[in-house]
């Protein structure tokens, strides 16, 4: 990862003396185009989608994400650099996991049917974009891994963030089918 850590203290808001390593400038598009995505699909799935199933999908999967999430950062697997957050767990972080998850799921059905060859499928498609957008991300210091758990880590991210991916898509895909 690149080091932008600036000298000083911890100041949360991104300010004089924060130590984050991420610039105020990249984290500000980070966070801006985790909001914007999740405005455009949560709005798009109103306007498709019967509100019950858009709401299980967006609602839920913002539970899931921190439910994952944060005791994951408890446990000192990663640490998020971007801000405001919840236990740790940026809000902009909890918006863009049912963001991405609706726009794999979206893909999904178009070539599957049935709520679990859905969700498995999306699962895929939605791991796949994220092994593409990850590494910039830690590139960029938006987060980073911690060495605790061993293994493979290409483009330095490790194995199990891909386990992760596939596990928490799969559930939240599988929302909407369950009211």
């Amino acid at each position: 990862m690149t080091d932008r850590t600036s000298a000083g203290g911890d100041a949360p808001d991104g300010g004089p003396g924060d130590d984050r390593p991420i610039d105020p400038a990249t984290a500000r598009r980070y966070v801006a185009g985790h909001i914007g995505l999740f405005a455009l699909t949560l709005g798009h799935a109103l306007l498709t989608w019967p509100l019950p199933e858009a709401a299980a999908l967006f609602l839920g999967g913002v539970i899931i994400a921190f439910a994952a999430e944060a005791p994951s950062i408890r446990a000192g697997l990663f640490t998020h650099y971007l801000r405001p957050t919840v236990a740790g767990v940026p809000v902009s972080i909890l918006l863009a996991w049912p963001a991405v998850v609706y726009l794999a799921v979206r893909v999904a059905s178009l070539g599957v049917d049935g709520a679990v060859p859905v969700a498995a499928t999306a699962a895929v498609l939605a791991t796949l974009a994220d092994a593409l957008v990850e590494p910039g991300a830690v590139e960029d210091g938006a987060w980073a891994y911690s060495e605790r758990i061993p293994g493979p880590r290409p483009y330095g991210v490790p194995w199990w963030n891909a386990a992760g991916w596939l596990v928490i898509v799969f559930l939240t895909a599988l929302l909407p089918a369950a009211v």
